[in-house]
C-alpha cells in the first residue's frame, strides 16, 4: 500500500521558498527546450491525499500488484527471515520508486512502442526490484547512522542486531537482482546493478566525508546524486524502456527522476535540522555524525571564522547538551531557508525536463510528485 503521510503537504514558507538559488551547479543540457517555464508551480500546496488519489486513478491494480510481487519475493521457508524481511517491508514507505516506475511508463505510451499493458508484467518486475534495492539501502542506512526507529517503528539495527541486520540487507539486494532478472531482457538487471553501484558509492563518499567541514555543494549534490538519486533516476529511465520509448525520451525520464531524487534527499536533509517526530525517523544524527550535509554546509560558508570554530567544537564535544546548543545555531540561522531555495529550484528543472513529453493524467502524476518532494509533512 502507498502510503504518503495522511496530513496534507506543508504550506508554502513565503520567501525561503522563492529565493533564487545561486549555488547550484549547472547541470548538462538535455534534449529538453530550457526556454520553457515548468508548466506546474514547484510550489503548489498538493494534500498527499490528492497526490495518492492521482497515482491510483493512474496506476490502478498495478499497485496491488507489485505489492504482491514484493511480498513474494521477500518469502523464505525460514520463519525468522520471512519475519525480518516483512519488518523491513513494513518500514519501506512510500514506494516512490516503483511509483515512479510505473508513471514513467504511463506517461511514455504515447511516444511508445508498446502499450502498457502489453508491457505489465515487465513493469512490474522493474518496480518492485527497484523497491528491493532500495529497501535494501534502507537496512544498511540505519546501521550506519545508529537509528532507532523509521516510520515510527522500531529498525532492523535496533530489534535484530547489526550483524542481523548487515545480512538482512544483503539478502534483499540479492532478491532485487533476482527480481529484475526474471524480465526478458537483462537489460533492467544490470541497469539496477549499476545504480545500486552508484548508491554503494554515495554512501561510501559521504561516510568518507564525514569531519570535512569544506564539503562544497557541488560535491554534496555529487554524493546525493549517486546514494539517492540514482535508483530514481534508473526507475523512471527503465519504466520509459520497457515501453519502447526513443532514448531521447528515456534520457528525460532519467534526468527528472534524477532531480526528483536530489530534492527529496535535500528536504530530507533539512528535516533532520528542522524536522519534527511527525517524520517518523530519527532525527539530528547528521550533525552528531559529523556529516557535512547541505544545511551545516550553507551555515558554515557564510559564519564567520569564529563562529565555524564555536560550531564544530560544540559538535564535536561528545556531550548532548553541547550538540544540542550546536543545532540550535544551525536552527536560528538562515540555513535552513538556503537549503529549501535549492530543493525548490531542482524540482523546477525537474518539471521542466518533461517538456518533450505529451499531456497525460501520468506526466501531471509525476509533477505532483516532484512538487510533493519538498512539500512533505514535517
Amino acid at each position: 500500500m502507498i502510503d504518503w503521510n495522511k496530513n496534507s503537504a506543508r504550506e508554502s514558507d513565503g520567501a525561503a521558498r522563492t529565493r533564487t538559488a545561486r549555488d547550484i551547479p549547472s547541470f548538462p543540457r538535455t534534449t529538453v527546450a530550457r526556454d520553457q517555464e515548468p508548466r506546474l508551480n514547484a510550489n503548489p500546496t498538493i494534500s498527499a491525499l490528492e497526490l495518492k488519489q492521482a497515482i491510483a486513478r493512474c496506476l490502478g491494480a498495478s499497485i496491488s500488484e507489485v505489492e504482491s510481487r514484493i511480498n513474494a519475493s521477500l518469502n523464505s521457508q525460514h520463519s525468522c527471515v520471512k519475519q525480518l524481511a516483512n519488518q523491513a517491508n513494513a518500514m519501506a514507505g512510500k514506494r516512490l520508486r516503483p511509483v515512479l516506475a510505473l508513471l514513467s511508463a504511463r506517461a511514455a505510451e504515447p511516444v511508445g512502442k508498446s502499450t502498457f499493458e502489453q508491457a505489465r508484467r515487465n513493469l512490474i518486475y522493474i518496480a518492485s526490484a527497484a523497491e528491493l534495492v532500495h529497501m535494501a539501502s534502507l537496512v544498511h542506512d540505519d546501521i550506519m547512522d545508529q537509528a532507532e526507529s523509521r516510520r515510527h517503528q522500531p529498525t532492523i539495527y535496533r530489534t535484530a542486531g547489526e550483524h542481523a541486520a548487515l545480512l538482512l540487507g544483503d539478502f534483499l539486494f540479492t532478491k532485487g537482482y533476482a527480481t529484475a532478472s526474471s524480465c526478458g531482457s537483462s537489460f533492467p538487471a544490470r541497469k539496477l546493478a549499476l545504480a545500486a553501484t552508484q548508491l554503494c558509492e554515495g554512501e561510501l563518499r559521504q561516510q568518507l566525508s564525514a569531519k570535512n567541514w569544506d564539503l562544497s555543494v557541488k560535491e554534496y549534490l555529487s554524493i546525493v546524486g549517486q546514494k539517492t538519486a540514482s535508483l530514481c533516476a534508473v526507475s523512471c529511465r527503465l519504466g520509459a524502456w520497457q515501453m519502447g520509448a526513443a532514448q531521447e525520451v528515456q534520457r528525460c525520464f532519467h534526468r527528472f527522476g534524477e532531480l526528483v531524487g536530489l530534492a527529496f534527499q535535500v528536504f530530507d536533509d533539512w528535516l533532520d535540522y528542522w524536522g519534527s517526530d511527525q517524520t517518523g525517523k530519527t532525527l539530528g544524527t547528521d550533525l552528531a555524525q559529523l556529516k557535512p550535509t547541505l544545511p551545516l554546509i550553507k551555515f558554515v560558508q557564510s559564519c564567520t571564522p569564529a563562529t565555524r570554530h564555536q560550531l564544530l567544537t560544540l559538535a564535536s564535544s561528545g556531550s548532548a547538551e553541547l550538540l544540542e546548543a550546536a543545532y540550535e545555531m544551525i536552527r536560528r540561522s538562515d540555513a535552513g531557508e538556503k537549503t529549501l531555495a535549492i530543493a525548490q529550484k531542482l524540482v523546477e528543472r525537474a518539471v521542466t525536463c518533461l517538456n518533450a513529453i505529451p499531456d497525460s493524467s501520468a506526466r501531471r502524476a509525476l509533477e505532483m510528485i516532484a512538487a510533493f518532494s519538498i512539500n512533505r509533512p514535517v
